[in-house]
This record gives structure tokens, C-alpha cells and sequence, in this order.
């Protein structure tokens, strides 16, 4: 803090009270009693104390609103501080103000030490107070006077609102020749220390009283004419989908995962406010927006454009972006807009022209991206630190306020990084030339337990996704794993990313946030999708498709234990570190034992089974739901049809069976296909087709289901039963979530994708009765070996019967015979 506003219109904003100049200074005034006003500005003795808020902190304010404020009753030709103070409090003059000074000097030492403590306060830098050793802080930091801010007020408002929004070009007005005997002594010294600042080149000049003083008068005349209070404006692009080529907007000052839109353009700009004074709302009514690169997603806001940026535009039929030579446009998002390719923010300014209003002129740093967890609060885990954030050429520092253990980093570009997981307290220091800004945070390893977790969105806009009609379930298994020597410690990959899924547990996540938060724990890798089913399968999401657009919505299952037939129990939902400390100690007050065990692979999640009579009791004292174990559906007919056609859609991509990914390409050679049709406007789920030449066999939303039909009917396997387990042989592909779900429980083992090399791999961990359920249901697509193959078929039905189930003596698989 280099000054202090203590003019009426800031006082007006601080205290939250309207009225006019005299109503607001005799408010304000009226809270100091003359007596308390002698004790801390007469005296220089007086205990100043060392509370967390410094009780005197309304006393500086009084000195500044004495030095720049014409007052009722007080004699406006002198400039004498102890007598303006004085008749103020209704006296002639105050005899001492020996505590001015005292009490300045106080606020700056006490704000040294809260930020040696880690405390998020501004550093206080005094003046060098002349001659006046008394009050001397107070008249130098108090900017500007009452009379200085009236006149420079007239002055700028026979200027036009696009030149006074502009740094430059509002120095450039104000530096005419016949400018300089209008403007107050005081405020040109400040536009002209502003104007030396940004020729040597500083940007960061958000904060210089110059400036402040513009906006806060930028303020007043919006207020005057009846506008609501400015605020900034911003839209968030993400993209999600498998091919991560499905755009979801939102605004961006709504909650984290706010289902408050459909994440459509036309939605999101439907619900942007239009304000004249925001260059967002400008460059939109002329019809489009420029997106600029982020921390791990794509912003359009009224800080605009550099020339040092990566930018993405959306521009409707007409607009002046649409007949730039270097832009090249993608996909249509709505009816009459479409996305540009990658463009270079040197080139967009380039186009835009000097004087336009989305190029950006001052840089304001600040932390973006990381996973927050409340304001100034980020999850301390490697992958998912934010970063600095529009610091231009400032240098960046990073100190450690409070805690012991662990570096932290931060790079010439902005990222932070570190080694290990980290709590405390931590400043980044930006500083660019004298210029010099704070950005305090705190860091903690673990997100907290929501206060409660949100129910499933409405049935009208979003649908949840299914892989198998419910029902027809088989009975309940009597047995559990029974050897827990396979399971793997999961990787601190998988350990930073349940925390960071945990800590939108209250709220959900959309598609291209998600995508996203993966893609920061394996950075470009394609086992993303992988490590998102696996999540899914071990009980912690459930995915919902948007009802109007091509969007998904990601919720946290509220944890739950599910009771197993043999009396144990397995917990079930999004359960992070703090869940299950709070089990832990619930359980060992109730006789429960805990016991974890580990996936399939270093990429998937632990298993908590619990054992001992106490289970209900701690489900009470928990307020976990208690269910139980339920059997594995039908193995027969579990297609869920989907009434839509390919008529009005594009086809997109085709299966490719021998690699295992949808591929942009003509034919397959298998003589059944499985096709993903999409409609051009995206605004509805994909359609998957299976066909076998002109005939279309089967249609579905479910891309699971899709995939192991076009297997199964082709007689090609997707999986392979080896060495105990079920494992994926091509590139992608899944098991139906009901099934994965259920093996979890059954094996305490959870499924998950491992790296051999080159090779991506996918696993499950079956029990017998699972394997013979995905030998009917999966046929030709499951790939056997013949060391586990039923030797004869009196084998096969006494498996069968041992399992609880009828013998069928023909029990071929489905897809045995086309």
C-alpha cells in the first residue's frame, strides 16, 4: 500500500453507504469520540498492541480524511492539520498530534510481521514524510484531495469512455500541450510517473495510484448515470468428449462444475451480461471472441489479448475475424459459429489493430489454474499446482511463510512445481522494476470432506449413462478373495488426482474439466481415459450426457458400505484421505477392523474392506449408508436400444477392430461395423451404429456396448482371460461398469490400467462365477487360453451347479454362431 483514497466517493464504497458528500463524511465522522481521538493521535506512548487487526487502522483513515477532505465547520483557508482536526471534533485546534506519525510507522511494522507470518496483508511502504516529521505520512499518503479529485472528476468526463478505458490512450489525451495547466499538481505528477512507467516498458501498473484514481472515478460516473457496478466479465472453453473435441463453455464467475447451463455457446452467451463497459460484451456484439490459452483451459475475459498468447477465436458468419487470411475455421459450435485453429496472439493483435479494446495493456498477475479448494487455498500435490498467471516481464520468487517440508519452485514461465506433496503457507513475489506485488496462498495436501454431497441432476437435462438393463440379477456371492497378494500401492499419480476429484465432491465436475485435471497427472498420455473408467469403476463417479448438447457431467458418489454375505463389509463412493482417517478412528471405537488393499495395477484405487460386529454402528455414526451385495444381471439380453437414426447426422469415425480405437476412415474390413454418428451443431450425445453392410443391427448411446457387439458379432477378441485375469488386447475398450463394479467387490481388487512398455494394458480380476457370466455375455470377444477352458462339459455343468445356477447343457456363448 503506497496511498490511501480517503476522498467521499471511496469512503461511500467503504462503508457501503450512499448519499451526498456531507451525509458521508458526517457518518464517518461520527463514529470517533474526541477523547479516543486524543489518545491515539496526541499521544505517542499510547500501547499500540499486536492483534491480528490493528484496533488503530480507522485513526490513519481520519488523518488521511483530514488532509484531503473539505469538511462543514472547518475553516477551508488553512491548511493547518491540527486545527482542521480539531474543528472537525469540534474544537479549535488539537494542542498534540505527536501520535500521527507514530501510528503510520506502527501499521507498517505490524504488517511486516503478519507477513513474516504468512498472514495475507499488503505490504505497507511509507513516504518519505520532508519536514513534517508529526503528520507527515498522512498528508503524502493520502491521494488525492477532495478539490484535485472534483477537477480532474470534469475532466474526464469530456473525454470518450473508450479513450479513458485505455492506459495509452488516455495518456495520450491527457499529455496535450493544452492538458497541463487544467489537471491538479498532484494528479499530473502521477500521470506523469504512469506514463515514465509504461515507456520503460512496466505493464504492471494495475495498482499505481494513477490509475486506481481513473477506475475509481470510472466507477462514480457509472453510478451516476444509473449503471450497475462494473464487473469483469470472462467465458471459460474446455474441451471434452473422447476425441477431447467437444467445446463446453461457461461463465466464468460461476461455482466449479455449476450445472447452471447446458455448456452450449449460445447458452453461455445468453447468460452474459451486456455491459457497453466491458470489452468482452463489445468484441461479442460485433460478433465474436478470442479466446486465449490458460492453465489447463481456454479464457475470453476483458483483460484481453498479447501478443504473447495462444489464441482460439469464435466468430459468427460476417464477422471481421471470418476474413482474416491466417485464421483457418474448424467445426461449427452453433448455428452460424465457428472455432478458428490455434492462432498467435502476435498475429491476433496484429489484426485487431493498436486501438482496439481486447488488446491487453496492463498485466494484473495472479494464480490460475491448480485445484482450489477455497479462496487462497490449493491442493499441494505436484500435478495439480496453479500458476502464475498475465505477469508480462516481472521476475518471480517463491518464499515459505509457514511449514517445513517440501521445496517449491516456480519457473520463468509462471508454473510452480515440486517434488512431494506440500502444506503451508507461501508468497510469490512479482516485482518488475520498483514495481513490486505479494501473491499469498496456501497449499494443502488433502481436500476436506464435503459438507454434503449434491443429488443426481435433474432427470429433464441430463441422463445417466448405461451399459446394462438393470434387473434379472443372479444371487448374491458367498464368498470373497480370498488371497489379497496381487494388489498393487497406488502411484502418487493416482494418489493426487482422488484428492483433486475429491475436492469437487460437493459440486461435480464437467466433461473438459475433468479431462483436463487428468491431463495435468498424465500429461499428453492416452491412458487418461483409461484412469477416468477406472475411477468409474471403482465406485467414486458416476457420468451423466446432457439432454440438449453434446456434454457430460461428472458427479462424486457419496461413500457408502455395501454389506458382503459373509458378514464383511466394502466401502463404496469417493472416499479420499480425510474419509478415511475419520473411518479409522470411528472403527477402532466401534471394533471394526480396517483393511486396505490395493488395485490391479499402480494406476487404480485401494479397496477398504471392514470386519467385525460393529459395522452397523459405525454406518450410523459415519451417515454412510449401509446396503448390500446384490448379483450380477443377465448375461442375456442387456442392449439398450436408442430410438434415434443416422438420418439428420455425420458419421464420424468408424471402429477400428484390430487397433481398437475409432479411426476417421472410410471401411472397415470386418464385415460388421460399429460407426459413431454425430449431428454437425453437437447438440446431442453421439449415436453408435452397428451394421452389417446397408443393415443397421443395433443403435445405442452406450460406446461400451457398441464396441463389444461389433466384437462379439465379428468373432475378434477385445479380451483375453490370462493368468487369472481379464485383460483388454487392443487400445480401449471396457468391461460393462454394473460387472466392473461388482468384481471389485467380489475380489477386493479393483480394475485399472498398467504401462508394459509400449504396450497399455487393462485389467480386471474375475472370480469363477464372473468369468462364466463374461463367457456368456461376451462370446467370441473374449479370448480364452486352454488352460482355463472347462475340460468337458459335465465339468461345465457342475460348475454351474456349484454356482447356484440351472444347468444348461447347451450353454454356448452368445455370438457362438452368427
Amino acid at each position: 500500500m503506497t496511498f490511501l483514497d480517503a476522498t467521499v466517493p471511496e469512503l461511500s464504497v467503504a462503508v457501503g453507504e450512499a448519499g451526498t458528500r456531507d451525509e458521508v463524511l458526517a457518518s464517518f465522522l461520527n463514529g470517533f469520540g474526541v477523547s479516543d481521538v486524543i489518545r491515539w493521535l496526541g499521544r505517542d506512548d499510547y500501547p499500540l498492541g499486536d492483534a491480528a487487526q490493528p484496533s488503530y487502522f480507522r485513526y490513519l483513515v481520519l488523518t488521511c480524511v483530514i488532509a484531503v477532505n473539505d469538511i462543514a465547520g472547518v475553516d477551508k483557508g488553512t491548511h493547518n492539520f491540527r486545527r482542521r482536526l480539531g474543528q472537525t471534533l469540534g474544537m479549535d485546534e488539537l494542542q498534540t498530534v505527536n501520535g500521527v506519525n507514530r501510528l503510520w510507522r506502527g501499521l507498517a511494522d505490524w504488517s511486516a510481521r503478519q507477513r513474516r507470518a504468512g498472514s495475507a496483508v499488503r505490504e505497507v511502504v511509507l513516504p518519505d514524510y520532508g519536514t513534517m516529521n508529526l503528520i507527515g505520512y498522512a498528508v503524502r499518503m493520502a491521494f488525492p484531495s477532495w478539490r484535485d479529485r472534483t477537477q480532474f472528476t470534469s475532466i474526464l468526463k469530456s473525454i470518450p469512455e473508450a479513450v479513458r478505458n485505455s492506459p495509452g490512450r488516455l495518456v495520450t489525451e491527457l499529455s496535450r500541450p493544452h492538458r497541463r495547466l487544467t489537471i491538479p499538481k498532484a494528479i499530473f505528477e502521477a500521470l506523469d510517473d504512469f506514463a515514465a512507467f509504461r515507456k520503460s516498458g512496466r505493464t504492471m501498473l494495475d495498482g499505481h495510484r494513477f490509475w486506481s484514481l481513473v477506475k475509481s472515478i470510472e466507477a462514480e460516473l457509472s453510478l451516476a448515470t444509473g449503471e450497475p457496478p462494473y464487473r469483469r466479465l470472462s467465458v471459460e472453453l474446455r474441451f471434452g468428449g473422447y476425441s477431447q473435441d467437444e467445446p463446453d463453455f461457461r461463465l466464468g464467475d460461476e461455482a466449479p462444475g455449476a450445472l447452471a447451463g447446458d455448456g452450449s455457446w449460445l447458452d453461455t452467451i445468453g447468460r452474459l451480461p451486456r455491459d457497453h463497459r466491458s470489452p468482452l460484451a463489445n468484441a461479442l456484439a460485433r460478433g465474436y471472441s478470442i479466446f486465449k490459452r490458460s492453465a489447463g483451459f481456454w479464457v475470453c475475459d476483458d483483460a484481453g489479448v498479447d501478443a504473447n498468447d495462444i489464441c482460439l477465436i469464435v466468430a459468427a458468419d460476417g464477422s471481421p475475424p471470418r476474413s482474416w487470411r491466417s485464421s483457418v475455421w474448424e467445426s461449427e459450435v452453433a448455428p452460424g459459429w465457428r472455432i478458428s485453429n490455434r492462432m498467435d496472439g502476435s498475429d491476433v493483435v496484429r489484426l485487431l489493430g493498436i486501438n482496439d479494446q481486447g488488446i491487453r495493456e496492463l498485466d494484473r498477475p495472479k494464480l490460475a489454474g491448480g485445484v482450489p479448494l477455497k479462496r487462497g487455498v490449493y491442493l499441494g500435490r505436484p500435478s495439480f499446482l496453479p500458476r502464475v498467471d498475465q505477469f508480462g516481464t516481472a521476475n518471480l520468487n517463491a518464499t515459505r511463510l509457514v511449514g517445513e517440508q517440501g521445496e517449491l519452485a516456480v519457473g520463468e514461465d509462471g508454473a510452480l512445481t515440486a517434488t512431494e506433496p506440500l502444506d503451508g503457507i507461501w508468497r510469490i513475489a512479482v516485482t518488475q522494476g520498483t514495481n513490486a506485488l505479494d501473491i499469498p496462498f496456501s497449499l494443502e495436501r488433502n481436500a476436506a470432506e464435503p459438507d454434503a454431497y449434491p443429488p443426481p441432476p435433474r432427470a429433464d437435462k441430463w441422463q445417466i449413462e448405461e451399459e446394462l438393463k438393470s434387473g434379472n440379477s443372479t444371487p448374491a456371492l458367498r464368498r470373497v478373495r480370498e488371497s489379497h497378494s496381487e494388489g498393487c500401492e497406488p502411484s502418487a499419480a493416482i494418489g493426487g488426482l482422488s484428492e483433486a476429484i475429491l475436492s469437487r465432491a460437493g459440486t461435480g465436475w464437467r466433461d473438459g474439466d475433468l479431462i483436463g485435471l487428468l491431463d495435468s497427472a498424465y500429461p499428453k498420455s492416452p491412458i487418461i481415459w483409461d484412469v477416468m473408467r477406472s475411477f468409474q469403476e471403482a465406485g467414486w463417479l458416476d457420468v451423466y450426457s446432457s439432454t440438449s448438447w453434446r456434454a457430460r457431467f461428472w458427479r462424486c458418489r457419496p461413500p457408502s458400505i455395501v454389506r458382503l454375505p459373509d458378514g464383511d463389509a466394502v466401502i463404496d463412493g469417493a472416499t479420499g484421505n480425510a474419509a478415511l482417517e475419520r473411518l479409522r478412528d470411528a472403527a477402532s471405537r466401534l471394533d471394526v477392523a480396517v483393511a486396505v488393499y490395493g488395485g490391479i495395477s499402480p494406476e487404480s484405487l485401494p479397496t477398504v474392506q471392514l470386519s467385525g460386529p460393529g459395522i452397523d454402528e459405525l454406518s450410523g455414526t459415519l451417515g454412510w449408508q449401509m446396503t448390500a451385495l446384490g448379483g450380477l444381471p443377465a448375461s442375456r439380453d442387456q442392449w439398450i436400444d436408442d430410438g434415434r437414426t443416422p438420418e439428420g447426422r455425420v458419421r464420424k469415425s468408424i471402429w477400428s477392430h484390430e487397433l481398437g480405437l475409432f479411426l476417421d476412415y472410410d471401411r472397415d474390413p470386418m464385415p460388421v461395423t460399429v460407426e459413431c454418428w454425430t449431428r454437425e451443431r453437437k447438440d446431442e450425445a453421439d449415436l453408435f451404429v452397428v451394421r452389417d453392410g446397408a443393415d443397421i443391427l443395433r443403435k445405442t448411446r452406450s460406446r461400451v456396448a457398441a464396441i463389444i457387439e461389433g466384437h462379439r458379432l465379428n468373432r475378434v477378441a477385445l479380451f483375453r482371460r490370462q493368468e487369472g485375469r481379464v485383460m483388454r488386447i487392443r487400445k480401449s475398450g471396457h468391461l460393462p461398469l454394473p460387472i466392473a463394479r461388482s468384481m471389485r467387490f467380489r475380489s477386493l481388487c479393483a480394475s485399472g490400467s498398467s504401462q508394459d512398455g509400449p504396450v497399455r494394458q487393462y485389467s480386471y480380476f474375475p472370480d469363477r462365477e464372473v468369468d462364466m457370466w463374461l463367457r456368456d455375455y461376451l462370446g467370441s470377444a473374449l479370448e480364452v487360453e486352454a488352460a482355463n477352458r472347462p475340460g468337458t462339459v459335465a465339468l461345465e455343468v457342475e460348475h454351474r451347479h456349484r454356482g447356484g445356477r440351472r444347468p444348461a447343457w447347451n450353454a454356448f456363448p452368445i455370438g457362438h454362431a452368427k
